[in-house]
């Protein structure tokens, strides 16, 4: 039986659109809900294997329901102006996909798949249709199916509807679907329904007397009583309204041309290969297995595997093959190297085995050969102990991540798709170690990937140059990559016994809040339900609900702090306690290395845009300050015997680096003499003299300070401050009118952001702003607020990294036993031998403050403790 494919093309891409993270092309174009309904679309083609394919839209047009009633979806807000701008590009795809468009004013999509569904079965062909709307189910016979599509964060699941299969999921027919949201009504399409029917008394009513019609031709012989047949009684007008509106025509005035919608492939090529290419939808591209054609627009295309040639060998005791510089792939097992890839120009040679580290150790610890790596950190710190990787003169993952640091993934593969339009086909294996030394294929991708890799970092290092980022390469990030590892390696020590300790404290703590809000609340429950806790709150206990959603009633946090009652500060402290618990002493406890009794927190260079480091396994920069006991877990990151905490930490330098890059005199001459930037501002804010300024003013003030950075806007800071936005606006515009400096800054960087599509920071790190041209004005907004920010904030994670690389090197060439172990945003800390905390101190105000020459003094408090919490 021939198969037809049907998109329910508005409901895909709604679904996409807010199951997708925000993606844009390079011209700030959104792309999200595109990228999401097309790899969709590919996975049902590919799964399907349709003879035929066509696509249903909406048009803006009122339909006959809206002309019926005219409640009918008045509720909806208008359509998100980064959806409504992916619409026309979706259709233009779809055309030069040769895929059908099917729409009619007066009609829903829904529609026109029911009529298409309509004829395919008089026709004798299988109908599918795919949407993100269970509306459709009423559609279901034995040549029809629906299949659900669910898109959330980037993956894609599918579940196909067979009559059989609704049946057992909803314990209805198809078409008693209609009958079901006649009775408890649909609130995203505002179909009245039966008041005070709700879903589960429609599904019970339906399941057993199958139609509304019957229900109500004996709606006194059918066991109802009391207010719920009186509600019924009183609902039968809108009852049978709603049966009309939610029921799909199926005799809409289309034509359809099985012919005119037959799939032969992705289309025309060319044309859908520039679309495609130009909203930087690369992966999709590789998914249609789309190449560039006659009239297709290329950009740099070069066959770097033009010529290669590779060799198998055993070890690496010739190197000559190679000579003294080589673009190397490793890849590692534990603390075993098991393939390595080294390449000169397009000559590599290969070596794999179960564990050939010996075999390549004299080559990778030979400092005359210089090596180009990508990501080498983890393995240095894997193959720490039995070897150490020398003569590193490159890493291109890290250049990379300097020339675009807002790529989802840094992969050579990815990267010679982008910069060569070359493929690299990864061998199919769940691990590649796995696979026989002997593997042809795998060899071969690994000799590519060396070759690509030489390539690559060539060209990287040109845009480097062009966009003067050479020196921060040089200078900060690549030698980065070794103090990185080195604090991997070196850890944190844990107090394991002092951690379960507390633990067990915090289980007493949780169980006492425990037994208290039971006895508050009358009865036990589940109090991490959000659903039996709001039943206990706004139904048991009479609170007025600040919130209702989808789902049920608002237990957040913010919903919480809005109600009186003794029970809520018990259930925030639960809370509280319960994440102090869970992720941070059972969470820390669980990556306590059983060996040194350190966590061994991984930090990653390429995940964030502003340059700042992230840490994981677990986030050492996470742990938490603001509360008491909070601040108790650091008690058990202590110094092993025989030595120190030193802790060096940053004063205001977001705040001195906003100075400088605003050359704003007032703030300038605030830090040069050592005053209090925060009475200072208040000072100049309030006109008052410095002397008399308040506690409460000063901590206003330095919310302001702070705002600022980040482009706070009077609301926020009303909300900050428990002040009226009035009064909000009125501090912004006092302090933008006091620092001139900070005004202009603001005004200037918006305006040269819009122009560029990117900024930079002191040591020209590039963040690029697409939000900056969406057409949403809340994308703009934020594109505004990243623009005044990311030249602050960036620069100060340039700075604070550049001082690590100083610190890191001063410890080991000045031959201490002390080594740096961790950094967090601004702030370094070093176990310390106890014969050496002068020298330590001297070390880290030396580099810290030595880290950029600016038009204030940078500043650093230094502490000293056995743990981090007495270094604080």
């Amino acid at each position: 039986m021939k198969k037809l494919l049907i998109l329910d093309s508005n409901s895909i891409l709604n679904r996409a659109f807010y199951g997708v993270r925000y993606l844009s092309a390079k011209d700030g174009t959104p792309t999200n809900a595109v990228y999401g309904f097309l790899n969709i679309l590919i996975k049902l083609i590919t799964e399907q294997q349709p003879d035929c394919v066509c696509a249903a839209f909406d048009l803006k047009a009122p339909t006959f329901r809206h002309l019926r009633y005219d409640g009918y979806k008045a509720q909806r807000k208008p359509m998100p102006e980064d959806l409504a701008t992916q619409m026309p590009i979706a259709k233009d795809i779809l055309r030069a996909m040769n895929v059908t468009i099917l729409e009619k004013e007066g009609y829903e999509a829904d529609d026109v798949i029911g009529t298409v569904a309509r004829i395919c079965e008089e026709s004798g062909v299988e109908c599918f249709i795919a949407t993100g709307d269970k509306d459709d189910l009423q559609l279901v016979s034995d040549k029809t199916k629906v299949i659900l599509t669910v898109s959330k964060q980037g993956y894609n699941e599918t579940t196909v509807y067979d009559e059989t299969a609704v049946r057992e999921r909803y314990h209805v027919t198809p078409t008693e679907f209609i009958d079901v949201k006649a009775l408890m009504g649909d609130a995203s399409d505002n179909i009245p329904g039966v008041k005070g029917i709700g879903e589960k008394t429609a599904m019970s009513l339906i399941e057993r007397f199958h139609s509304v019609e019957y229900i109500y031709e004996n709606i006194d012989n059918i066991g109802l009583k009391g207010a719920a047949l009186q509600k019924m009684k009183d609902g039968r007008d809108m009852a049978f309204l709603s049966k009309e509106l939610a029921t799909i025509v199926r005799d809409v005035p289309i034509e359809l041309d099985f012919d005119a919608c037959a799939w032969n492939g992705y289309g025309n090529g060319a044309e859908l290969y520039n679309i495609l290419h130009g909203l930087d939808l690369n992966s999709v591209i590789k998914k249609m297995s789309l190449t560039p054609q006659s009239g297709a627009v290329v950009t740099e295309e070069e066959d770097i595997f033009d010529g290669m040639t590779f060799e198998v060998v055993d070890s690496t005791a010739s190197v000559g093959i190679i000579g003294n510089a080589a673009a190397v792939v490793l890849e590692t097992d534990g603390a075993c190297v098991t393939a390595m890839a080294a390449a000169a120009g397009k000559k590599a040679f290969v070596i794999v085995g179960a564990d050939i580290t010996d075999r390549v150790k004299p080559f990778l610890e030979d400092e005359n050969i210089k090596k180009i790596t990508f990501d080498i950190k983890e393995a240095m710190v894997r193959l720490h102990g039995r070897m150490q990787i020398n003569g590193i003169a490159d890493d291109t993952a890290i250049g990379a991540y300097l020339v675009d640091p807002a790529r989802n993934k840094y992969t050579i593969e990815s990267l010679a798709e982008e910069y060569f339009g070359a493929e690299i086909e990864k061998p199919e294996a769940k691990q590649l170690s796995l696979l026989d030394e002997d593997d042809a294929g795998r060899e071969e991708y690994l000799a590519k990937c060396a070759v690509a890799l030489g390539a690559l970092n060539e060209r990287i290092a040109k845009k480097m140059e062009e966009n003067g980022q050479t020196k921060l390469y040089r200078d900060v990030e690549l030698p980065l990559v070794e103090v990185l590892a080195h604090l991997e390696i070196n850890g944190f020590l844990v107090d394991d016994k002092q951690l379960r300790e507390f633990a067990a404290s915090l289980g007493a703590q949780i169980d006492t809040v425990t037994a208290m809000i039971y006895e508050t609340a009358g009865e036990t429950f589940n109090i991490n339900s959000p659903k039996q806790l709001g039943v206990i709150l706004y139904e048991k206990l009479g609170l007025k609900p600040v919130k209702k959603t989808r789902t049920g009633y608002s237990t957040n946090a913010d919903a919480l702090e809005k109600l009186h009652h003794p029970i809520i500060d018990m259930i925030l402290e639960y809370r509280s306690l319960t994440k102090l618990k869970s992720t941070y002493c059972d969470g820390l406890a669980a990556v306590v290395n059983p060996e040194t009794h350190r966590i061994h927190s991984v930090f990653t260079q390429t995940v964030t845009v502003t340059g700042r480091l992230s840490s994981t396994e677990p986030n050492l920069q996470n742990i938490p300050t603001r509360t008491a006991l909070g601040r108790e877990i650091r008690k058990m990151f202590i110094a092993k015997d025989g030595y120190v905490l030193v802790d060096a930490d940053y004063s205001q330098i977001e705040l001195r680096v906003l100075a400088h890059i605003a050359n704003d005199e007032t703030m300038i001459n605030a830090f040069k003499n050592g005053e209090d930037i925060h009475a200072v501002t208040a000072s100049q804010v309030l006109g008052i003299p410095l002397d008399a300024v308040t506690k409460e003013q000063r901590s206003s003030a330095k919310a302001v300070n702070f705002g600022i950075v980040y482009g706070i806007g009077e609301f926020s800071l009303a909300q900050d401050l428990h002040i009226s936005v009035k009064e909000a606006k009125a501090y912004i515009d006092g302090y933008l009118e006091k620092y001139h400096g900070v005004r202009n800054y603001m005004t200037e960087i918006k305006e040269r952001a819009k122009k560029d599509g990117y900024v930079k920071t002191m040591m020209n790190r590039i963040r690029y702003i697409p939000e900056l041209k969406s057409p949403n004005y809340n994308v703009r907004q934020f594109g505004e607020r990243v623009a005044l920010n990311t030249p602050i904030q960036g620069s100060a994670a340039d700075i604070i990294k550049l001082a690590m690389v100083r610190v890191d090197r001063r410890l080991i060439s000045e031959g201490l036993r002390s080594r740096l172990i961790l950094q967090v945003h601004d702030e370094l800390i070093v176990e310390a031998h106890k014969d050496e905390v002068d020298e330590v101190k001297r070390i880290l105000l030396e580099e810290m403050q030595g880290a950029a020459d600016m038009r204030v003094p940078l500043k650093a408090d230094i502490s000293v403790g056995h743990s981090w919490y007495d270094a604080k």
